[in-house]
């Protein structure tokens, strides 16, 4: 079995965080951030808006071109690490919000690769003939920034995709890993952590050097075992999708497949690392833009937190 994307929407919030921006309150330039990760700018929410308030957004959108109503919907999965509460899900606020009365509702905590685990879940879910489902990204990393860590709150900014998608068989080859993060290269503090009986800030952080050899190694590897297992070679793919984390590792992939970057999508000077909302923006982005035609093979990959990756090869 596999899906068939219905629609596709994303958000992006209308606050926008420069690195000029960030001259001004942390010993860094916009040199230095471009030539390292490619980004210029990130978005960041505001006052009031919640990861449910972007997915709604996105979602009308998702619906909207995948011409059904709220009520068609059979399902919500969110990929998201900065739920605002732990109860209830984004999900299931979302299904407030819309105004579902009964659906299967609920979230997927995979940091990076978080989308494409709930296109897994999802997967297993669908029936044929049966009502299709919601399945969104959506990530407010600028509430856990450190302003003082210049090398880590420079990278990561607010946004969601979403897609609507049903029974079909346009996925040829869907899997995920998860491995243990045993030197904690990627983390999120606990939202109630306690230090000698003291609430602590939640901070979001990582070890860069390390994550950049993890992630340009695991993403040729599982995107390597995705076409082996359709018989495909690289050459053959219309479009890479990768993870948006950092320009120099999208660089480093398309090096080691042998393939040129202009089949690789890249967004990360406008959006940053939106970590699981990353896949969904930039696939939304590709679709409005009219760069996916029928029939095109793309390969979708995402890598980060748990540790965990994951490849699909998806015929559009």
């Amino acid at each position: 079995m596999s899906i068939h994307i219905m629609g596709t929407g994303s958000y992006l919030p209308e606050k926008v965080m420069t690195n000029e921006d960030f001259e001004k309150i942390i010993d860094t330039s916009d040199e230095w951030i471009t030539k390292r990760t490619g980004i210029k700018r990130r978005h960041y929410v505001e006052n009031g808006m919640w990861n449910k308030d972007m997915c709604v957004i996105a979602a009308n959108i998702a619906m909207k071109e995948a011409g059904i109503t709220k009520d068609d919907l059979g399902g919500i999965i969110v990929a998201s690490v900065t739920n605002e509460m732990g109860v209830p899900s984004v999900a299931s606020q979302i299904q407030r919000e819309l105004g579902i009365p009964e659906a299967i509702c609920f979230d997927v905590n995979s940091a990076c690769t978080g989308f494409l685990f709930a296109l897994k879940a999802a997967e297993g879910l669908l029936r044929p003939g049966g009502k299709p489902f919601l399945v969104c990204g959506s990530e407010t990393l600028s509430r856990f920034m450190n302003m003082d860590d210049r090398a880590s709150c420079i990278l990561f900014g607010d946004g969601a995709g979403a897609v609507v998608i049903e029974y079909g068989d346009n996925m040829e080859y869907f899997e995920v890993y998860s491995k243990p993060d045993t030197d904690g290269l990627i983390t999120i503090n606990g939202m109630n952590t306690l230090k000698d009986g003291v609430v602590q800030p939640s901070y979001a952080g990582l070890k860069g050097r390390e994550v950049y050899v993890f992630a340009t190694r695991e993403a040729e590897r599982v995107i390597r075992v995705a076409l082996e297992k359709t018989g495909k070679q690289p050459e053959e793919i219309d479009w890479f999708l990768m993870h948006q984390s950092n320009y120099r590792i999208t660089k480093t992939i398309a090096q080691r497949l042998g393939m040129p970057m202009d089949k690789f999508y890249s967004n990360i000077d406008d959006t940053s690392n939106t970590s699981a909302a990353s896949i969904p923006i930039a696939l939304d982005q590709m679709n409005q833009k009219g760069m996916l035609k029928k029939g095109d093979k793309l390969v979708i990959a995402g890598f980060g937190g748990g540790l965990s990756s994951g490849c699909a090869v998806y015929e559009w």
